[in-house]
């Protein structure tokens, strides 16, 4: 079979063979895998053992004894799955236990077939009715992210939130905000995302504008919180101050290669605001983000997606750095 398999910072296609599976766990015959800012990521910083692809929608090929889906039903799956019983688990932190990234799909979700692990397909698999579009099915896991941390932020109706990056993650956390009755308010340098943005809330590609709609959409006192989900450290540094009193400044990306910035303490204790971080979902993000989606509540295709065969990766990486699109999902091919 064919595989998109990364190395020194590019991705190939290779022959490999087809995954075995055991007790409980499924092969996957692929359907769509979304390319994620991660795996861009993971290519620019030539990461080491990269697994590229993750955001995988596919039709059980084969199904091992006692797993939970059987053959020819179409699933969407997540890489990643906590042991469900450690100290970080029992704290509702799942993503920091050490059994999230102990297993993975293999060898990734851009290949023509996929081997699911046993725990992954009992508590982090999903059936998708074929009347559910597989694009947007497979867009839970980002989704699931996205909703773990709108609840971190505890955003709802009456709060106005400040979103910088208005990439697939911005876009998406300015749709949820609305939907949780949140008003959002956008930023980005390319004005085309803005205008996309719009759908969602007020958006701008200049900072005094945006943190000024955010005064004004407050009745004055700033931003309930700031989501950066781009940016950079100097710019997360400068927003303490767009903020209101006891507001919180979330920081949704990853910073590369420069990740450090200074940060007025004296700002953070006098008026009480909130550094937090949210990294991955729970498995309760994950059932609910594929029920918002199945339901039609939210809609990822709102993002145009634009697909690829898996023998374009290449055209697929490039038309989101170029900004040609939102976001690329991966096909057979």
């Amino acid at each position: 079979m064919k595989a998109l398999l990364a190395r020194d910072g590019a991705a190939a296609l290779a022959e490999v063979p087809v995954p075995g599976i055991g007790d409980g766990e499924l092969l996957l015959s692929l359907d769509v895998c979304g390319l994620c800012g991660t795996d861009v990521m993971k290519l620019d910083t030539k990461a080491e053992n990269a697994v590229l692809g993750h955001e995988l929608v596919g039709r059980v090929a084969k199904a091992g004894p006692g797993a939970p889906f059987r053959e020819g039903e179409r699933i969407v799956v997540s890489h990643h799955v906590p042991c469900r019983d450690c100290h970080y688990c029992r704290k509702g932190q799942e993503s920091m236990c050490r059994q999230f990234k102990a297993t993975n799909i293999e060898p990734g979700g851009f290949a023509d077939f996929v081997r699911v692990p046993a725990l992954h397909a009992k508590y982090a698999a999903f059936r998708v009715h074929d009347d559910l579009d597989p694009v947007a099915a497979s867009q839970t896991e980002p989704l699931a992210c996205v909703l773990r941390n709108v609840k971190r932020l505890g955003a709802g109706k009456g709060d106005v939130v400040g979103i910088v990056g208005l990439g697939a993650i911005g876009q998406m956390t300015g749709q949820l905000l609305t939907l949780f009755g949140a008003t959002p308010v956008g930023l980005d340098l390319d004005a085309e995302r803005a205008k996309a943005f719009s759908r969602w809330g007020k958006a701008t590609t200049n900072g005094e504008e945006f943190a000024d709609a955010g005064r004004r959409a407050s009745d004055g006192r700033g931003f309930d919180a700031v989501v950066y989900s781009a940016g950079t450290p100097a710019l997360v540094g400068k927003s303490v101050s767009w903020v209101r009193d006891g507001g919180i400044v979330n920081v949704f990306a990853s910073f590369h290669p420069d990740s450090v910035m200074p940060l007025d303490l004296n700002q953070i204790y006098f008026r009480e605001l909130t550094v937090i971080s949210s990294y991955s979902p729970s498995l309760a993000d994950l059932k609910e983000a594929f029920a918002l989606i199945a339901s039609r509540q939210f809609d990822p295709l709102a993002l145009s997606p634009m697909t690829f065969p898996l023998s374009a990766f290449d055209d697929a990486v490039r038309a989101v750095k170029s900004r040609k699109t939102l976001k690329s999902v991966l096909v057979p091919g």
